[in-house]
């Protein structure tokens, strides 16, 4: 089969999958979301237009085919699988008559040696184009799992971050994955730089992927340089939709919140789940791992009955960061924590002791003492462990409540007592 009826196969495949009717009747709304469908289940990023181009509603060259990760991920979706050519073949041959074989009975007769040479032909051969393709698998040693640079950042919010990269030598499709929740970029063989728009501060994990493992990382920190508060409907809506909210307190009880009625005429619809949170991140110049983070809150109660409310705090540094998340009662199968190079997860932990009454004030005081993590919570120890890698320089903190928070006190010190942050 050429690679245009194969491409046809599978783009069949792919509308019997997607279940929508004839594809001649499409709108432009089913490609837009075939395009979620695909990305949700392969994390490949198809535009609505490359699909209108491959299923002909698009008029392209005939000699039109679609780049090989886009070739990857429709098959991937819709679960193409290729004739087997070996059955084919028999099938094709089963007509022939008697006669013919009746030649082939006379030829081995005649001469009984051809059969046992032409098999023991047929296995060298095959022999020879195994080890040929384990040659060309295998990864020479002058190969590299690519490269992946930055250059420069221009702005702090919104920031562009330009990088430099090289593709790995390896014959899998290779994607960018800049950390923030967007969609995976394809990368060219042949590119060498790259740019991406960050909407909000961090320290991201820039990483060089395929579609099934992580080649090689790189950190990136987005700098806030000041208290900025952000309110949002869900974590996977921040890359493209967010609200800012000044970040102060207000003289009457020196708090910090955002009452529901200004987060409402900022545009969130504060009936639905919403996510407030409040940081700052910029450069410190401190690079031990020994320092103490303060923090005083509580999180609104909510009214929607049956609901899982949260509070996670962090401290990032370049290389890794330490984050505690702390839920309401029957929820702590949602608890995933991170100590550098560790984790915890209520999936397959029992992290019931992160449980807390939100609605009430919780004070929070994390001590790493070189690499010794400390956690207490309203003066009881809840959490001690240590960790190897290194966090880096110090870079940010954050706060975050799933609802609407109160925050009283937000600080960190170094060990020898100097502020690095403080609300």
């Amino acid at each position: 089969m050429d690679k245009r009826n194969r491409l046809n196969a599978i783009v069949k495949n792919c509308g019997l999958r997607f279940n929508r009717g004839d594809v001649k009747n499409w709108k432009h709304n089913e490609f837009l979301d075939l395009s979620r469908e695909i990305f949700s289940e392969t994390g490949v990023n198809i535009s609505s237009n490359t699909l209108k181009r491959v299923f002909g509603k698009i008029s392209v060259d005939d000699d039109y085919l679609p780049q090989q990760a886009t070739i990857d991920a429709l098959i991937q979706y819709s679960g193409y699988i290729p004739a087997d050519p070996e059955r084919v073949d028999t099938v094709a041959g089963s007509d022939n008559n008697t006669s013919a074989e009746a030649e082939v009975s006379i030829e081995n007769k005649i001469n009984p040696s051809k059969k046992r040479i032409t098999l023991i032909a047929g296995f060298a051969i095959l022999l020879i184009l195994l080890v040929l393709l384990v040659v060309k698998m295998t990864p020479s040693r002058n190969s590299f799992p690519g490269s992946i640079k930055q250059v420069k950042i221009e702005g702090v919010l919104p920031a562009t971050v330009l990088f430099e990269v090289q593709a790995p030598d390896i014959p899998d499709s290779v994607f960018i994955d800049f950390g923030d929740k967007t969609p995976f970029i394809f990368l060219d063989p042949t590119q060498k730089s790259i740019a991406h728009n960050y909407l909000f501060p961090d320290v991201f994990s820039v990483k060089l992927r395929t579609k099934k493992s992580i080649l090689l990382k790189s950190p990136v920190c987005i700098r806030s340089d000041k208290w900025i508060a952000l309110g949002y409907h869900r974590k996977a809506d921040l890359p493209q939709k967010y609200y800012q909210f000044p970040a102060v307190k207000t003289t009457a009880d020196s708090l910090f919140h955002i009452d529901d009625e200004k987060l409402h005429r900022f545009g969130l619809d504060t009936s639905s789940s919403i996510f407030t949170g409040l940081g700052n991140y910029t450069s410190t110049g401190y690079f031990k791992d020994d320092f103490v983070f303060n923090t005083t809150f509580k999180n609104s109660s909510s009214s929607r009955g049956i609901y899982c409310n949260s509070a996670q705090i962090k401290v990032s540094g370049f290389n890794g960061s330490i984050r505690f998340k702390f839920v309401n009662a029957g929820c702590s199968f949602r608890v995933v924590n991170v100590v550098s190079e560790k984790s915890y997860e209520g999936k397959n932990k029992d992290l019931s002791n992160f449980v807390l009454d939100l609605s009430n004030w919780n004070t929070v005081k994390l001590v790493n003492k070189n690499k010794q993590v400390f956690l207490f919570v309203n003066n009881k120890l809840l959490f001690e462990d240590n960790y190897e890698q290194s966090l880096g320089e110090i870079k940010g903190v954050f706060v975050e409540f799933e609802g609407n928070g109160f925050i009283k006190t937000c600080d960190l010190f170094t060990g020898e007592g100097k502020s690095l942050f403080h609300f």
